[in-house]
């Protein structure tokens, strides 16, 4: 079984635990807590993917960590993949974890590319604007890309709304470069 599989499988056994359970959102912010945690802390890291640790002492570094903590599905699905050689795709697990909980919500996700971090005022009317524009709940994906100068761009559903000052410009430039050239009266 490939990776993808592998992580798309593991998402889905622990959606359907944590729905048996009543811990979906517990379980969602368990797996961030969690891939935070590993991301963060360099030896915490290292000693995860460290093949010459034994699996039992993952297992208990996994336990001492996130056992009072984190959702009794979540550490299970975690210390496996920890186990299996698989603490990279922690995120990955994470981010498809969120995607079946949303989809499975009726939940509609908007991937929002800004030059700055939203504020929480902003991100509220966003998503009040984006949920009374599609008529279903709203979640915001928000990515931070400098590149784009300013502005926001927006993948909903489907449909990008670009009103980056980056796309503007390269408009602005498309269309003086294709403008026909005066002089003559």
């Amino acid at each position: 079984m490939r990776t993808s599989e592998s992580i798309e499988t593991l998402a889905r056994v622990l959606f359907e635990l944590a729905t048996a359970s009543d811990a979906v959102d517990a379980v969602d912010a368990d797996l961030a807590s969690v891939v935070k945690a590993v991301r963060g802390h360099v030896d915490l890291h290292q000693a995860l993917t460290d093949t010459s640790l034994p699996a039992e002492k993952k297992r208990d570094i996994m336990r001492d960590i996130f056992g009072e903590s984190a959702a009794p599905e979540t550490l299970a699905i975690v210390t496996l993949m920890v186990e299996r050689g698989m603490t990279g795709q922690l995120g990955e697990l994470a981010r498809r974890f969120s995607e079946i909980a949303e989809a499975e919500r009726g939940v509609v996700v908007a991937e929002v590319t800004t030059a700055i971090e939203l504020d929480d005022a902003l991100r509220a009317k966003l998503v009040k604007q984006i949920a009374a524009a599609v008529g279903r709940p709203v979640t915001l994906r928000e990515q931070v890309d400098g590149s784009i100068l300013g502005g926001i761009r927006i993948n909903v559903a489907g449909r990008v709304f670009d009103g980056t000052v980056a796309s503007q410009l390269d408009s602005v430039r498309q269309a003086l470069t294709t403008a026909r050239q005066g002089g003559e009266a």
